[in-house]
C-alpha cells in the first residue's frame, strides 16, 4: 500500500482516534559546545509567526512558510566562536544553514572542523537534510535524507508519528573524525524504553556510511523487513476492512467499541469530511475503573460546560443495564437540555423507539448502530481513499 493511502485511511477510518503524537515547542535559539569546550556554535532559528501559520503556507505554498511579512530570511543561521587563551571567544564564521525553520540537534568537532546538524524542526527524518555536514569554514560537504541512511523499507518500518519518523538516538563524533549515529533497529514490539539500535558511522570528509556491509546493519535490515511485512499485512487488513461493510466488534473490548462507533459515524453522514462524533464507551461494573465511564456518560449528557453537537456511545456492560444506567442519567438532565444535539447508540434496531423516549425531554435527535445490520462503506468515501494509491 502506498503511504498516502496509509495516511488517507487512517485520517478517514480513524478520524478523532487518538494517535502517535508529537509535541514540539517553538523553535529557539540554541547554543552547543564542542567536546573539548573550546569552540561553540550558536544557532538562530529563522522567525515563524506560529507553527499554525507555518504549515498553512505550506499548504498553500507560500514561501517563506509562516513568517513575518516583509521576511526576506529563508534558514536558520550558526555563528561559530573559538576560546582564545585570553578566555574571550572570537568568531570564526557565521553563515546560513540548510534548515528551514532549526535543526533539532547539533554537533560542533573539536578544533570547530566539522559542524553536524541533525533533522527539521517538527518533522524528523523528513527531508534531504536529516544529516548536513559542514566544513571548518561553513562549507556544505554533503546533506543526507534518511533513504541515504537506510533502505525505503527500512524507513516504512520505523515509528511514524504525526510530523515524524523516530529514527536515531542521540549522535557523537567517533575516532578518525567519523561520525556515529545510532539508528533504530525495528522491532515488532515496540518499548520506547528500551529501544535497541544500530550504529551507523561516517566520514565526515565525504559522508560516505563506512559500516553498511557489517553483520550488525545486516541483522537490522533483516529485523526491519520482517516488520515491514508485518506492517503491510496490517494495512491490507485494515484496507479490506475500510472496505468491507462494518459489523459490531468481534472483541467485546473499550478501543473496539470507540473504533466501531467512529466509522459507523463516517459511514452513516453524508458529510463526512466535515462532521465528527465524541465516542464514550460505558464500561462493565465489574471492572475497578467502571465509575469512571459512567461519570463520562453522565459529563457527556449532562456537563453545563460541554457544547454538545454529535455524541456516540456503547457499552461493554450487558445492554439492559446501560438502558438502566441511562435512564437514571437523564432522569436528571433539564428539558430541552440537549437540544439540537444528535446522540448515537450503539443498540439493536428494535431498541430505537424506546430510546427514543427516554430522550424525549431533552430534545436531541437520537439514531442506532445495529452491530448486527452491515453498514456499507460510502462509495465516496471509498472512491477517495482508493484513489489515493
Amino acid at each position: 500500500m502506498s503511504v498516502s493511502l496509509r495516511l488517507l485511511l487512517a485520517l478517514l477510518a480513524f478520524v478523532a482516534a487518538p494517535c502517535l503524537a508529537d509535541s514540539w515547542l517553538p523553535a529557539k535559539p540554541e547554543t552547543y559546545l564542542s567536546p573539548d569546550k573550546t569552540y561553540r556554535v550558536r544557532v538562530v532559528p529563522r522567525e515563524i509567526e506560529s507553527a499554525l501559520a507555518y504549515y498553512s503556507d505550506k499548504v498553500h505554498k507560500r514561501e517563506p512558510a509562516g513568517g513575518p511579512k516583509g521576511q526576506r530570511q529563508t534558514k536558520a543561521t550558526a555563528t561559530i566562536e573559538h576560546l582564545g587563551p585570553d578566555g574571550a571567544w572570537a568568531k570564526t564564521w557565521s553563515g546560513s544553514l540548510t534548515n528551514e525553520v532549526a535543526p533539532v540537534l547539533v554537533l560542533i568537532a573539536d578544533g570547530g572542523r566539522y559542524l553536524v546538524t541533525f533533522d527539521n524542526w517538527h518533522s524528523m527524518g523528513y527531508g534531504p537534510n536529516v544529516v548536513a555536514i559542514y566544513d571548518d569554514q561553513g562549507r556544505l560537504i554533503r546533506t543526507l535524507s534518511l533513504n541515504d541512511v537506510v533502505p525505503e523499507e527500512y524507513v516504512s518500518a520505523l515509528i511514524h508519528s504525526v510530523s515524524s519518523i523516530w529514527w536515531r538516538g542521540e549522535p557523537h563524533f567517533g575516532p578518525g573524525d567519523t561520525l556515529i549515529i545510532p539508528v533504530v533497529v525495528p522491532k515488532e514490539t515496540r518499548d520506547g524504553d528500551n529501544e535497541t539500535y544500530v550504529d551507523a558511522v561516517f566520514r565526515l570528509s565525504d559522508g560516505a556510511l563506512l559500516n553498511k556491509a557489517s553483520p550488525e546493519w545486516q541483522s537490522a535490515q533483516a529485523s526491519a523487513a520482517r516488520v515491514a511485512q508485518s506492517n503491510r499485512a496490517y494495512e491490507e487488513k485494515a484496507k479490506q476492512a475500510f472496505i468491507a461493510p462494518l459489523l459490531g466488534p468481534k472483541e467485546n473490548t473499550e478501543l473496539a467499541w470507540h473504533d466501531y462507533l467512529r466509522e459507523a459515524f463516517y459511514r452513516s453522514t453524508p458529510n463526512w469530511r466535515d462532521d465528527s462524533t465524541s465516542t464514550t464507551v460505558l464500561r462493565d461494573p465489574s471492572d475497578p475503573e467502571y465509575a469512571a465511564s459512567e461519570g463520562w456518560v453522565r459529563d457527556a449528557l449532562l456537563s453545563l460546560d460541554y457544547e454538545h453537537g454529535t455524541m456516540s456511545f456503547a457499552s461493554i456492560a450487558p445492554f439492559d443495564y446501560f438502558v438502566t444506567r441511562l435512564k437514571t442519567i437523564l432522569a436528571e438532565a433539564k428539558p430541552g437540555k440537549l437540544k439540537g444535539s444528535k446522540v448515537y447508540i450503539a443498540a439493536p434496531a428494535s431498541a430505537l423507539p424506546m430510546l427514543k423516549g427516554m430522550f424525549a425531554k431533552t430534545g436531541a435527535e437520537v439514531f442506532v448502530f445495529d452491530p448486527q445490520i452491515p453498514i456499507p462503506q460510502r462509495q465516496d468515501r471509498l472512491n477517495q481513499a482508493l484513489s489515493a494509491q
